[in-house]
């Protein structure tokens, strides 16, 4: 059986007509702010950064694509370009940032990149996309993160690099909703970072973070404590419904903070060999200390000269865990990691499976290879979940017997494909019906709609011809969906906006 894999991804009117706007030494515009305020950049258009050095200060306000012509923002070609200075994003909406190089240095070493709502709730930027990107190299604490989301919804970050970032937090999303945080990668870092603010409905999946975090810092905190100001209306909590599935985080200082965190869920990770805390449970938010709701499940924590879970004191009702492996790579007795008591007695994990160093657990877990190797007790022992669907690689998880940690167990590789799709979704954003082509006409697939709480909001199954005619999605509500489609020779992912 084949196996395409395409990731997940906003579609774009491929059959528009676009404009093309260039930027950089020798062309019409030398900064991406003139041609804005020049008026030269339309719905639809796209912009190419030609080779150089862009080292200023750029402010934009209210660039706006629309539903079918995004605006793209882009290098040209295969030039080479570097940013520095802060590319600050208002209100805007309907744009997509790729493959664009933002480094810091010595003249400019603050912060890289913001889009925001302009201080109101009511002017959030909304369809928002950055992918392929890279951001490093800055070392003025004072920036305080180099990549910040404040006032976003409707979002996807993907497949971007955070890299030597030794002075401040990587990245950081406040009064953001709606939101899929996909396939980064965190390396050297003070720390990945956070969301916090009133945000929710947002799904961390398949992030790696190495050597993520600094003392005191953690690899990635869901939650925090936010002034009373800065929180929409509505919105009376610190962090909801965050989704934090399918990632790995190895050698950082500490790895996850759930922090006045509400009903988030934290399944299907893998820890590896945190310095201090592996995971921290904090009532840290003045007007919403409390955490609540939230579920810690089918994780691998896996412990070098540290096993500790560290945090303020809780109620039962704050966390639940359940199916969780512990294991300690150094200690061939383990009776389990210490939480802090009496302050996490009452959520502490009352059936641990615990393991020893003599227990083979990964392939190569000190290389970083953390897929199961045929024995591991990981495999087949999961608990039965509806979604994370897929593991850290893409790949599903079993419907029988999911296995523990980020990825699933596969003795037999499955061929992959590579290269573009010939499957067309559209239109996206879909109003009311949505359209599927490019499969054979005789094969019977099944087509899945899930919301980013892991959700079932559609399903069906039918011959491919059928779903050419169409799809009728108005009883969804509005917000961004995984689609899902699986049939004998095909199984593809895709991100769809309702509107």
């Amino acid at each position: 059986m084949k196996f395409k894999f395409l990731s997940v991804c906003f579609l774009f009117n491929l059959l528009a007509i676009e404009a093309q706007v260039h930027i950089g030494p020798g062309q019409a515009y030398s900064s991406i702010q003139m041609a804005v305020n020049r008026n030269a950049v339309k719905p639809g258009d796209t912009v190419y950064l030609h080779a150089g050095n862009y080292a200023a200060y750029q402010l934009i306000s209210n660039l706006n694509g629309n539903s079918t012509n995004w605006i793209t923002i882009t290098r040209f070609q295969n030039d080479s370009i570097e940013i520095s200075g802060g590319w600050q994003f208002v209100s805007c909406t309907y744009l997509h940032f790729t493959n664009l190089n933002f480094r810091a240095n010595v003249n400019f070493p603050g912060r890289l990149f913001s889009i925001d709502n302009g201080g109101s709730c009511a002017t959030q930027s909304k369809f928002i996309r950055v992918d392929h990107c890279s951001f490093s190299n800055v070392t003025a604490s004072s920036a305080t993160v180099a990549f910040k989301f404040a006032g976003v919804d409707l979002f996807e970050v993907s497949n971007n690099t955070f890299k030597d970032i030794p002075a401040c937090e990587a990245m950081s999303f406040n009064t953001c909703h709606q939101g899929l945080i996909r396939g980064n990668r965190f390396e050297n870092c003070l720390s990945g970072g956070h969301i916090k603010g009133g945000s929710s409905d947002i799904t961390m999946m398949q992030n790696l973070f190495i050597n993520a975090s600094k003392a005191p810092w953690v690899a990635y905190e869901l939650g925090g404590d936010t002034g009373a100001a800065f929180y929409c209306p509505g919105d009376t909590f610190e962090v909801r419904d965050i989704n934090f599935f399918s990632n790995i985080i190895v050698n950082s200082y500490r790895g996850l903070a759930l922090s006045s965190a509400k009903h988030c869920k934290v399944i299907n990770n893998t820890f590896y060999n945190c310095e201090q805390a592996t995971m921290r449970f904090l009532t840290t938010s003045s007007l919403y200390p409390a955490l609540s709701d939230n579920f810690v499940e089918n994780n691998i924590f896996a412990f070098g000269s540290t096993a500790y879970f560290n945090g303020g004191v809780q109620f039962k009702t704050a966390v639940n865990f359940s199916n969780n492996i512990y294991y300690s790579i150094l200690s061939a007795v383990f009776n389990g990691p210490y939480w802090d008591t009496p302050e996490l007695d009452l959520i502490k994990d009352r059936n641990p499976k615990n393991f020893g160093a003599t227990t083979t657990m990964f392939v190569d877990g000190f290389k970083h290879d953390f897929n199961l190797i045929k024995q591991s007790p990981a495999i087949a022992s999961g608990k039965h979940q509806s979604d994370p669907v897929f593991d850290f690689f893409g790949k599903p998880f079993s419907g029988a017997a999911r296995s523990i940690g980020a990825i699933e167990y596969d003795e037999i590789t499955i061929e992959g494909k590579l290269g573009p799709t010939l499957i067309q979704i559209y239109p996206n954003p879909v109003v009311d019906r949505v359209y599927i082509k490019g499969i054979e006409g005789s094969e019977f697939v099944r087509v899945e709609i899930i919301d980013l709480q892991g959700n079932l909001a559609f399903e069906t199954s039918a011959i491919a011809t059928f779903l050419q005619q169409g799809i009728h999605l108005s009883h969804l509500k509005s917000g961004l969906y995984i689609i899902q489609i699986k049939g004998e020779q095909i199984f593809e992912l895709r991100t769809i906006i309702k509107i």
